[in-house]
């Protein structure tokens, strides 16, 4: 019998929440479903609660694979998935139980290549809904600038969130190129936006994000800024492909940078030495992300201290900027 939707479950050391995360997904009103486990080299115990959920209901599959990074275990998700439509979560987040219910109803009603939806954002008790719009919408390949804004603006990012035709894409991107590289879900979610061409919006949260606060203090490498600028630049490409690319997006582009290069910096100034940072600062002047960070267009988004900052950069008073980051955070 086929399956019409894959649910998709990428994990790696998440056994504190993992049994949670798979049985919001089997608890499904909707029964149609198959839910593909893919555990990335996980040293503790989520490899045999993998296994476990396997034997004792056959909707679930697992596949196990040396670590290799979340982009490339979702494209072996994908790769293995047998349903019509495909989504992917976190394994240590949740949904709805009545999330393939809506999105087969909505389906059934327009039949778009891509059915995205809202999330709360969990932060210990404090739930935050996290809302596009106020309505469902509807959108086609010739009005899809409205998306690509909200992905500038990182609000149309999470992979979670968005539930797409199988068919209609292929996760051919370059994923060994983008190995460890965390801004998976934007550059994933710019060529589904790119390759798609009809989409709808459902102003619903189905997803339960949590939060960690490790994740937010991680130092972010220099291998990963280069990734990004790679990536940045392959997006403004895609942008331009869509015939999207005017004033508006190249300013939003600039200012996306400007965010990259900041969790960039602004870590890195406070756990290296300041030697250690210009150094790295010096570094990345060859990056397309650097001339686009110092880009003046982001100024309109940023507010004055910041600007202040890459106004720094942007004359190369990279000791002087590295001793402004530091008073910040130390405030």
């Amino acid at each position: 019998m086929s399956v019409f939707f894959t649910a998709a479950v990428c994990v790696y050391n998440t056994e504190k929440y993992l049994r949670e995360c798979l049985d919001s997904v089997l608890n499904q009103s909707y029964k149609n479903f198959e839910l593909l486990i893919v555990d990335d080299g996980s040293t503790e115990k989520s490899g045999c609660i993998c296994d476990e959920y396997a034997e004792k209901d056959s909707r679930v599959r697992v596949i196990h694979t040396e670590n290799q990074g979340v982009l490339l275990a979702r494209k072996t998700a994908f790769e293995n998935a047998r349903g019509d439509y495909f989504i992917v979560f976190d394994s240590d987040d949740t949904v709805s139980p009545e999330l393939f219910s809506r999105l087969s109803e909505k389906i059934e009603q327009c039949a778009s290549d891509m059915i995205f939806f809202d999330y709360n954002k969990i932060n210990g008790k404090n739930i935050t809904h996290e809302k596009t719009f106020d309505g469902e919408r509807t959108f086609n390949k010739d009005s899809k600038k409205e998306l690509w804004e909200l992905l500038l603006r990182s609000k149309f990012n999470s992979l979670c969130c968005k539930c797409i035709r199988r068919d209609k894409f292929d996760y051919d991107i370059d994923a060994a190129h983008y190995k460890g590289y965390r801004g998976e879900d934007r550059l994933v979610s710019a060529h589904m936006l790119s390759r798609l061409n009809t989409f709808c919006y459902l102003p619903e949260a189905f997803y339960n994000y949590r939060t960690s606060a490790s994740s937010l203090t991680r130092t972010y490498s220099f291998e990963n800024l280069v990734m990004s600028s790679r990536a940045t630049e392959e997006i403004r490409q895609m942008i331009s492909a869509d015939g999207c690319l005017d004033g508006e997006c190249e300013a939003l582009i600039c200012s996306l940078a400007r965010m990259i290069y900041r969790n960039f910096l602004y870590p890195n100034a406070v756990s290296l030495s300041k030697k250690e940072t210009v150094e790295l600062i010096k570094k990345s002047e060859s990056l397309g992300i650097y001339k686009l960070c110092t880009d003046r267009r982001a100024d309109k988004y940023s507010s004055k201290p910041e600007n202040l900052k890459f106004s720094l950069l942007r004359n190369k008073k990279y000791s002087l900027l590295v001793d402004a980051v530091r008073l910040k955070s130390r405030i």
